[in-house]
C-alpha cells in the first residue's frame, strides 16, 4: 500500500485564510502553537502553520501509481505551488509513503523528470516507510 501527500507550512502562514479560497482540500490542518496530542510526549507546540493534502492513496505495492498521480498533481497545481511562497509558505514537500514488505530488498526509483520538477517548484522530497502491525 502506498500513499503520497503534499504538505505546506510556514512560520507566518495564515493557513485558515489561505484554505478558504484555495483549490486544495486539506486532509489535515495544523496551526502555529497547537500541541499535537499523538506521538508528542514532550508536549511541544507546532512552530508553523500548515496543511496536508492527499495526492495518491493506492492499494498497490510500489511507487508507480503514486508517481503518476504526483506528476499529475504537479502539472495541475504548479502555478498555485509557486504562488504559495507569496502568502507565507516556507516549506513544501511531497511525501511518498510505502508499507514495508517481506522482500529482502525493495528498490524504488524516482525519475529525474520528477526530481527536477520538484526542484523547479521548490518542493522537498520525502520517502516514508511504515510497518503496519499484523494480527
Amino acid at each position: 500500500m502506498g500513499v503520497c501527500v503534499f504538505a505546506a507550512s510556514g512560520l507566518n502562514f495564515d493557513v485558515d485564510r489561505y484554505l478558504a479560497s484555495s483549490p486544495f482540500k486539506a486532509t489535515s490542518v495544523f496551526r502555529k502553537g497547537d500541541v499535537p496530542p499523538m506521538n508528542n510526549p514532550e508536549r511541544k507546540s507546532k512552530p508553523e502553520s500548515g496543511f496536508v493534502v492527499l495526492v495518491s492513496g493506492d492499494q498497490e505495492v510500489g511507487l508507480v501509481p503514486q508517481l503518476k498521480e504526483a506528476w499529475a498533481f504537479l502539472n495541475e497545481y504548479g502555478a498555485e505551488l509557486q504562488a504559495m511562497r507569496k502568502v507565507g509558505v516556507d516549506n513544501m514537500l511531497l511525501d511518498f509513503g510505502m508499507q514495508v514488505t517481506d522482500k529482502i530488498q525493495q528498490v524504488e526509483y524516482f525519475p529525474p523528470e520528477l526530481i527536477m520538477a520538484l526542484g523547479r517548484l521548490g518542493l522537498g522530497l520525502m520517502f516514508s516507510v511504515v510497518q503496519i502491525p499484523r494480527g
